[in-house]
């Protein structure tokens, strides 16, 4: 990771903790059942966390991304509009792939759902879809275009097909530009919370090949292009035992 990538990245997260330290307000309500079992500091405690817990969400895992991804020389937009026109033969080629996916009569292939989906595709306008919208849009500089769904790490069993098939829309609008446009469209996952045992959910193994589900470590290391998975954690910590002193004035904590 180069220096001036590690420092925005501290940055980033500084000023993300320093905003929700100067913004904080203390949780008032009154919990009785909560206080006769845990002291008031751990209560607070708990509530500070869950506030800092909160602010890192979807929006700043995007920046992040974003800041990895140029450090390494990639292109990268957050909140991209892909536009494109899908006609109603690969409308029904993308739910048949979809269907049978969730029925179990074929396993998840991204290549070969690619080829699928190029070989039906006719060439569209570049207009508005209601899934046009991709939270992290990367270019490499050997021209190959990833389309990011940054998601939260357990969704529920309704999220994770219906982005499967959202995944499948982005091919199908992109090639309907640039039939040779090479794609990967996949779903982010900033951490395992199931580590060190691999990531489990519901749906996983039915709907999604490697390719198309990337967590935790092999997310950011993908982004960057490199191993950074150590040294982005180690920034964190960096900035912890920094802002430490601020923290533990915000929780009234000696």
């Amino acid at each position: 990771m180069k220096p001036e990538t590690k420092e925005k990245v501290k940055e980033l997260v500084r000023n993300v903790i320093l905003s929700k330290i100067d913004n904080y307000n203390a949780e008032t309500e009154y919990k009785p059942f909560f206080q006769a079992i845990f002291t008031k500091e751990q209560i607070l405690t708990h509530t500070v966390v869950h506030s800092f817990y909160t602010s890192f969400g979807i929006s700043i895992y995007e920046q992040l991304v974003k800041i990895l991804a140029e450090g390494t020389g990639y292109e990268a937009h957050t909140q991209y509009d892909l536009l494109g026109e899908l006609d109603d033969k690969t409308e029904a080629v993308i739910s048949r792939i979809d269907l049978d996916l969730r029925a179990g009569k074929r396993k998840p292939d991204m290549k070969k759902e690619f080829e699928e989906i190029k070989n039906s595709i006719q060439k569209g306008k570049p207009m508005n879809d209601p899934d046009k919208r991709v939270d992290i849009f990367i270019k490499k500089p050997d021209g190959t275009e990833i389309y990011f769904d940054i998601t939260s790490v357990k969704p529920n069993m309704k999220e994770f097909v219906a982005l499967k098939k959202k995944l499948l829309r982005w091919m199908a609008l992109r090639l309907s530009a640039d039939k040779k446009a090479k794609i990967i469209t996949a779903i982010g996952l900033p951490y395992n919370p199931y580590h060190p045992k691999p990531y489990a959910r519901w749906t996983k193994g039915n709907m999604y090949d490697q390719n198309q589900l990337m967590v935790g470590q092999d997310f950011w290391n993908f982004v960057a292009g490199e191993d950074v998975y150590d040294k982005f954690i180690e920034i964190f910590k960096e900035v912890g035992e920094e802002l430490r002193g601020k923290i533990k004035e915000v929780a009234r904590i000696d």
